[in-house]
């Protein structure tokens, strides 16, 4: 509890730029940043509930610290410019889940800093009216999975109609085809691009790294 207490402050503190910023948008933000905002809560409070499993699948995969901070991850940003300045790497994740069902509701993709602002500011805007598994069930009941797989509807072509039947690893499998969407004709290396990363997550779980948030997952199961 100590810990999950001291991770939570550090989040929001060095949130606390991001966070100032998004107050005075919330008085004077644009109609069309209004509208978005609109959109993603309308999205929210009318999507069908996605069973807690997936939804834990979802948070281990993308967005572990999600619990903890208020719709950014600082430490996740500070990450993706420290790599892009070792390896000269251009792009980067760093997206909370709040910022990818925003990106995803809005339809914006391009690659600036003012769309990167934007979807920071929305997230946080999100996060301030829904809770984070009403958030997290709507990303997933919106979310493209690859080539005919969207969403809730191809979750249960996938998996059938009754989601709860539905184990964490095939959860987690399916959560990873965020990153790699399945393409028409799967291929050996994207197969291999999936069982590499759920791989690698199960690893990181079975050695405790994400033991501090158990108990927070534990209760989506009720979902």
């Amino acid at each position: 509890m100590a810990k999950e207490r001291v991770l939570r402050f550090v989040l929001w503190t060095l949130s606390l730029p991001l966070l100032f910023a998004s107050l005075p948008l919330e008085v004077f933000m644009t109609k069309k940043m209004r509208e978005d905002l609109d959109s993603c809560l309308s999205v929210v409070e009318n999507s069908e509930i996605i069973p807690g499993v997936i939804i834990e699948a979802l948070v281990i995969a993308e967005d572990h610290r999600s619990n903890f901070h208020p719709g950014v991850d600082p430490i996740a940003i500070g990450r993706m410019f420290l790599a892009r300045i070792k390896k000269n790497q251009p792009r980067g994740g760093a997206s909370t889940i709040e910022q990818q069902f925003a990106r995803v509701v809005t339809g914006r993709y391009e690659r600036t800093m003012f769309r990167k602002f934007r979807e920071q500011m929305l997230a946080i805007m999100i996060s301030r009216r829904a809770s984070k598994a009403s958030i997290a069930s709507a990303y997933l009941a919106i979310a493209f999975y690859g080539t005919e797989f969207v969403g809730i509807s191809g979750l249960r072509a996938h998996f059938g109609e009754d989601l709860k039947n539905v184990s964490f690893q095939q959860a987690l499998q399916v959560v990873v085809y965020l990153k790699y969407p399945r393409p028409r004709i799967p291929t050996e290396e994207w197969n291999n691009k999936i069982s590499r990363r759920t791989g690698v997550i199960l690893s990181r779980l079975e050695s405790g790294c994400y033991h501090s948030l158990n108990p927070k997952l534990a209760s989506w199961h009720d979902l």
